[in-house]
């Protein structure tokens, strides 16, 4: 409302004729003996018999006029061109040599700075607790909105993702503001493709969040490190992760275990693509060569996870062996057709065994993905050769399994 009475009374003055004057250039003199001078050649030089004739004359009222005159205020730049126009070229040039210029805004600079220096703790205060209150409302409303955003495919891949080769923590630094970070790790060279232009852009486009990424020399990994209360929030409250080592006890979260099948494929897509592994096997036994795609966890519950819904629909070998008196769970699917079908099914986002998935087969048929949109679900695959982990090895298993999901 009051910029629009100022438009109007800025329309009010135009159609009077008055002067505007604002923020303008300011000219001011060097000395009061040259402003003096100044003045009193104007009015001769005008014709004006006197300074109130002077001031009608260019269209101010006389307090305003005599503001100017006596230095109070400086001369708007277009007045003062108003004024030299009455003076002779010779007096102009000589006058003109006795003035400064100063910007439109220097008024309202001085006194701000003169403000803040009165009341810079309250000014501070004030901006700090507005900036804070901007972000913490911006951060709860993305909260909520994270919280309660529908499955989607590119978010149960990176839910996967995070499952295969990420950490999630909080901590506070020295200032006291508390830091929520997630990352994902992956190989400096043969997964840089696939976090920078993959699960990158992922992140970017559903959390509007960008990642900082870190490469460590000491073991050639790369690190996508994402910095967002938001997603924080999200993860922890609404898919059960913990801000804690997750070796042992991440497993996929019951939302997404509880929904369509296409969202449990697209996270065990990212599971694999991150912890998995394709090998070849090109040894004379085979007549071509043979491929098997395999993934090794110490994750008990995810282990179960995988394993209960693999064989629905794949011949896959698992197994439970203990390495140095700690469990390693094994899932393998063997041989060239079970691997087609896993293409159809789930398929790979991660080139470094795409690669080799066109090896196997000779060809470059397979893309990111390739599986149909609407593929018919086969379940109970004949000849299945699951085998379950030893019944004493499970409660060793699940021994530090604290659920995700309370």
């Amino acid at each position: 409302m009051r910029i629009h009475r100022k438009c109007a009374l800025f329309r009010n003055l135009v159609k009077r004729g008055k002067q505007i004057y604002f923020m303008q250039e300011r000219i001011g003199f060097r000395d009061e003996s040259a402003r003096k001078k100044f003045f009193v050649s104007v009015r001769a030089e005008s014709g004006a018999g006197s300074w109130r004739a002077l001031s009608s004359q260019l269209g101010l009222r006389r307090t305003r006029f005599q503001m100017y005159q006596y230095g109070a205020r400086l001369l708007p730049k277009s007045l003062f061109n108003s004024m030299s126009a009455f003076l002779p070229k010779e007096k102009k040039e000589s006058f003109l040599k006795q003035t400064f210029v100063k910007p439109g805004n220097w008024g309202r600079v001085k006194g701000g700075n003169a403000n803040y220096q009165r009341n810079s703790a309250l000014v501070i205060g004030r901006l700090r607790s507005g900036f804070e209150n901007k972000i913490v409302n911006k951060l709860a409303r993305l909260e909520c909105i994270f919280l309660n955003s529908p499955l989607s495919e590119e978010l149960c891949e990176f839910i996967g993702a995070l499952i295969g080769d990420g950490c999630i923590d909080s901590y506070v630094t020295k200032s006291g503001r508390p830091k929520y970070h997630i990352n994902i790790t992956g190989d400096a060279k043969l997964d840089k493709n696939y976090l920078t232009t993959r699960i990158s852009p992922i992140v970017c486009d559903i959390f509007k969040v960008t990642p900082h990424i870190y490469f460590r020399k000491d073991c050639r990994a790369m690190v996508l490190n994402f910095y967002s209360k938001p997603l924080f929030s999200m993860l922890t409250k609404r898919f059960g992760f913990l801000a804690a080592n997750k070796t042992f006890t991440v497993k996929i979260p019951e939302e997404i275990i509880a929904s369509n099948e296409k969202f449990i494929f697209a996270t065990i897509r990212g599971i694999f693509d991150t912890d998995g592994n394709v090998f070849i096997d090109k040894r004379k036994i085979y007549t071509k060569q043979y491929g098997r795609i395999t993934i090794k966890t110490a994750s008990g519950p995810l282990y179960y996870q995988l394993e209960e819904f693999l064989q629905k629909h794949f011949s896959l070998y698992s197994a439970v062996k203990m390495q140095k008196n700690v469990p390693i769970c094994e899932i393998t699917i063997y041989g060239n057709k079970q691997i087609e079908k896993w293409m159809r099914l789930v398929g790979f986002s991660n080139e470094r065994h795409l690669s080799k998935i066109r090896v196997l087969f000779g060809s470059s048929e397979w893309d990111l993905n390739p599986r149909p949109a609407t593929l018919p679900v086969l379940l109970n695959v004949q000849g299945s050769r699951a085998t379950t982990a030893p019944s004493e090895l499970k409660p060793l298993l699940l021994a530090n399994f604290t659920p995700s999901n309370p």
